[in-house]
């Protein structure tokens, strides 16, 4: 499933996953996928979330699921509606559309802040221990990217460590977070600062990237 130059930095994630023989899943595009300048759940969908619609559905990229834009148990629909229940703005202010399964974690657009051409920041939502939020790619695409270098340094680290790594996301991935200028210049403007729920680690987070000289 080729997508050319539109999403480059999920074409490098799949191409990762080849190299490396990572699992993969690439299902078909639903009928039900939306397009640029849809609406979900009140709020106008990514273009490049929805680009990727346009092409898979509840596609699979080593430890990276995406939910399947689908109003079936387990879509991505229903999986929000259920998130939102709980009144929490980490999940109220976001549309979910991956996690990492066997975990509660999970990755999301924000909708309100918006750059132009309507490109949507991305953020990371813990739910393991705290609840909190922190931003990790100014874009879908720039995510889709970061987590591939991720894949990459996880294989490396594994080679090393005989099949064992240490390498986390998003934290080991700061010095890649740091050259992306749009979401640095968001940081920067405290943006970010209402998801964090005054976690420890969240502000921590924040203050580095605020500190990069990027």
């Amino acid at each position: 499933m080729p997508t050319g130059s539109m999403l480059p930095g999920l074409d490098r994630l799949m191409t990762v996953c080849r190299r490396h023989s990572l699992s993969m899943k690439l299902p078909p595009p639903l009928a039900s996928a939306p397009t640029e300048g849809a609406i979900l759940l009140g709020e106008p969908v990514d273009p490049q979330l929805a680009a990727v619609y346009q092409h898979l559905g509840a596609a699979e990229f080593g430890t990276l699921a995406l939910y399947g834009p689908s109003t079936e148990e387990g879509g991505l629909i229903p999986k929000n509606q259920w998130l939102r229940k709980r009144g929490q703005v980490q999940y109220c202010s976001t549309l979910v559309f991956g996690w990492e399964p066997g975990f509660a974690f999970y990755y999301g657009t924000v909708p309100k802040l918006a750059r132009s051409q309507g490109l949507q920041p991305v953020v990371f939502i813990s739910a393991m221990e705290a609840l909190f939020a922190v931003p990790i790619a100014s874009s879908v695409d720039r995510f889709f990217h970061l987590y591939s270098h991720y894949l990459e340094r996880r294989v490396a680290d594994d080679s090393v460590g005989g099949g064992l790594s240490y390498v986390t996301f998003p934290w080991d991935m700061v010095d890649l977070v740091v050259q992306d200028e749009p979401l640095i210049e968001q940081v920067r403007a405290t943006r970010f600062d209402f998801l964090t729920d005054n976690d420890k680690d969240a502000l921590e987070w924040l203050e580095e990237l605020r500190a990069s000289q990027s």
